[in-house]
């Protein structure tokens, strides 16, 4: 860890709640939920960037490629996988949020979580929190499903009364679990929010993101600004509604969706 970054993370020291959130771009991202979330999180609060992580041995680049900007047939920019550090805190010295902006690495996941739990320990951090995307057979028009897992049985009463359903999964893990993992061994607290994204849905899906972030800011305990969310969360339902009207084929799965999701729920079709 650079003496610069370490510089800027002792500001962190001073508040009351320190916490660590993050979401990585990859496997843990269908429907873009974890980087949409992320990305408008920072760009709300408002988090200055201090640095990133040291990931150099943490990606195969044949297969998280990096990313390139070609403009009248001059190469302009070149970007290896990012992930990048925000700190933002509030004005009443109450609370400090660092924000990892990160991208799932390949390979050397022990190096990559060190890196970031020993972040964790320089500031005295004992409770993070991660956002994550998986798609689902649910139907885009009812409200997303927001489910979570954490890493201590304490925390489960206290996710649950937020109206979070706790997870049952077993099959391929992302870093998260890893992070979850590590973390537990430190006596960190880890929550991990995931939203489900309609398993149809080829593109970003901000209405999802939406209920992920609503849901975090009731936990955080934090204002934010979901307007311009709100906004590109009606405009994808109008893109995916005028999708589904044009194919029989789908229309016949989102009515099927609808009738099972409607069923679990227990309660009569309502549109979110």
């Amino acid at each position: 860890m650079d003496e610069e970054l370490l510089r800027r993370l002792d500001r962190v020291k001073g508040f009351k709640t320190r916490l660590m959130i993050m979401g990585f771009s990859g496997w843990p991202d269908a429907g873009k939920v974890s980087s949409l979330s992320i990305k408008y999180l920072v760009s709300s609060l408002k988090a200055e960037r201090i640095g990133d992580l040291k990931t150099s041995g943490c990606y195969d680049l044949t297969s998280t490629r990096p990313l390139v900007a070609v403009s009248k047939g001059v190469l302009r920019d070149f970007r290896l996988p990012s992930n990048d550090l925000y700190l933002w805190t509030s004005g009443d010295h109450e609370k400090a949020f660092l924000i990892l902006m990160g991208s799932e690495p390949n390979m050397n996941w022990e190096e990559y979580t060190e890196q970031i739990l020993s972040i964790c320990d320089e500031c005295m951090i004992r409770r993070i929190y991660l956002i994550g995307g998986v798609l689902d057979l649910i139907p885009h028009t009812r409200r997303p499903r927001v489910k979570v897992v954490v890493n201590m049985e304490n925390l489960r009463r206290e996710v649950e009364a937020y109206g979070l359903k706790p997870i049952e999964y077993y099959g391929p893990a992302s870093i998260h679990s890893h992070i979850m993992t590590m973390a537990l061994r430190r006596g960190i607290e880890a929550i991990g929010i995931w939203g489900h994204s309609p398993s149809y849905v080829t593109i970003p899906n901000p209405k999802t993101a939406l209920h992920v972030l609503r849901k975090l800011s009731t936990m955080l305990d934090i204002k934010l600004d979901l307007g311009d969310l709100e906004r590109r969360a009606m405009e994808f339902e109008r893109e995916v509604d005028e999708a589904v009207e044009k194919n029989l084929e789908l229309q016949r799965l989102v009515r099927e969706l609808e009738r099972r999701y409607d069923e679990e729920l227990g309660a009569p079709p309502y549109i979110a």
